[in-house]
């Protein structure tokens, strides 16, 4: 069996290498393809610099930090680049090839369309795993050099740089967690104290700032609620509100200085650095699982609902059965002791979600690394048929095309990463969904092509196009 997949591949790979006709399809796929990752670099380059510049003016440095800066920013660039690329170059050469009555010829020589889309697809195979190469060992590492030079040209610390929805541990007293950031107004603010032997505090905020005053970072804090459990007794559980709060914390001068390392974001870890992470926190949410199984069995001598969710709805049933079977200075006593135990074991549900979406955070960056370089793919399967049926390889045209699917592309996963950052949608639909559609897509063109279906003419594109040309004329 193994034998015989071997054997298909081989075949696939010599039949799409070696005839005449796929040795100047894929010189027909180079020249567009690197012009295309030219141009397309380029335009998101100058609006990088467009927002961007405000940090390098003024700051009078040295020509190599600029440079740097650049070099190290053109690395994501150049991630989104290549896919788009590959969907101008596939759009560019077939069209080409369609409309001087070249795939004409070759189908009438009794070559399967098949066999003139491989070219094309090995091209694209290649491309994607040197992709993901590029994703996985490359693009981390100029990404975390990217954010520490940016933070000392800025002379900011990185713990000015709290990022929206990670864990900031840099401090020593407390781990601080932001779910939103409004300019500068922080918002569904977080903070544990990392000492708890004694005492464990957690702080939660409706929304706050950061301010410095000399060598204490100040947290402004509004609306929220300070927790507090005495580790020693485990009984003692105490809940305060607040409309304002401060806490100071101290903050190392260090961090003003070039750095060459630094705590890193999802998107500047490989794979194996980020599944570690999930991992982590995985083991953390399992631990909160087995410490509210054990309050419940000990605290309410009954095993907990199956749903995590249902034990505050679980212990309010609990009251109002008590409320019936026993007396009112008795009841007041026990209600206490429910709204106590609540209380906590929410807190722990609500530190457990925090985890989850960390979880989910990492691994959606996992599947983007891998899903990114297999769009190049995709795109083969949209490109090329496409192509054919507009009989058009003109740069324009197939520019707007192009720039139109990667829209819907990126569209769809950006709205997938947001899906899955609020734990809505697994992190695996958020970030394959876009190739899965396209895909079909790409597929239902194929058999389009196949069946001789007429082409497609985009006359509206083309009026825009030659309009747009005159008027600069």
């Amino acid at each position: 069996m193994i034998k015989k997949i071997y054997r298909r591949i081989k075949d696939f790979i010599l039949d799409a290498g070696f005839w005449i006709g796929a040795r100047y399809i894929y010189k027909e796929l180079i020249v567009p393809f690197l012009f295309s990752i030219g141009i397309v670099t380029f335009v998101l380059l100058i609006n990088f610099l467009i927002r961007e510049i405000d940090r390098l003016l003024g700051k009078d440095l040295p020509f190599g930090i600029v440079m740097e800066f650049i070099g190290l920013n053109l690395m994501h660039i150049i991630a989104l680049s290549v896919p788009m690329a590959v969907l101008v170059a596939c759009l560019m050469t077939y069209g080409r090839l369609s409309e001087d009555n070249e795939i004409t010829a070759m189908r009438s020589s009794g070559i399967s369309f098949i066999s003139i889309l491989r070219p094309a697809l090995i091209f694209g195979t290649v491309v994607a795993i040197l992709m993901i190469f590029f994703q996985n060992n490359v693009l981390p590492h100029t990404n975390h050099k990217a954010r520490l030079l940016t933070g000392d040209i800025k002379h900011m610390r990185p713990d000015l740089k709290i990022e929206p929805g990670y864990f900031m541990d840099d401090l020593d007293q407390y781990s601080i967690y932001v779910k939103r950031k409004d300019k500068k107004l922080l918002k569904n603010i977080t903070i544990y104290n990392k000492d708890a032997s004694k005492t464990q505090e957690t702080i939660y905020a409706d929304s706050g700032r950061i301010e410095f005053v000399g060598d204490k970072l100040l947290f402004h804090l509004y609306s929220g609620e300070i927790h507090r459990l005495e580790m020693e007794t485990m009984d003692e559980y105490r809940i305060m509100k607040f409309k304002k709060h401060q806490v100071a914390l101290n903050v190392d001068d260090r961090y003003i200085d070039r750095r060459t390392e630094g705590r890193r974001g999802d998107r500047e870890m490989t794979i194996s650095m980020m599944q570690n992470r999930a991992d982590k926190y995985k083991n953390r949410m399992q631990k909160i699982d087995k410490k509210v199984e054990k309050l419940v069995k000990e605290r309410l001598n009954a095993e907990p609902p199956s749903s995590r969710k249902k034990i505050p709805k679980y212990i309010n049933k609990i009251k109002e059965q008590k409320k019936k079977e026993l007396s009112e200075a008795e009841y007041k006593k026990e209600e206490s002791r429910l709204n106590t135990l609540k209380n906590r074991l929410k807190a722990e549900m609500n530190l457990k979600q925090s985890y989850k979406e960390q979880v989910y955070k990492y691994r959606v960056e996992i599947h983007k690394k891998i899903s990114m370089p297999v769009a190049c793919i995709v795109f083969v399967l949209i490109g090329a048929p496409l192509g054919i049926m507009t009989r058009k390889g003109g740069i324009a045209l197939a520019s707007v095309i192009s720039l139109l699917f990667f829209i819907i592309y990126y569209v769809f996963l950006v709205g997938g990463e947001e899906l899955a950052d609020e734990t809505i949608v697994t992190p695996f639909w958020a970030m394959w969904t876009p190739n899965i559609l396209l895909f079909i897509a790409g597929l239902f063109m194929i058999h389009l092509i196949e069946r001789d279906r007429k082409t497609i003419e985009f006359q509206f594109l083309k009026k825009l196009i030659s309009k747009d040309n005159g008027d600069d004329q």
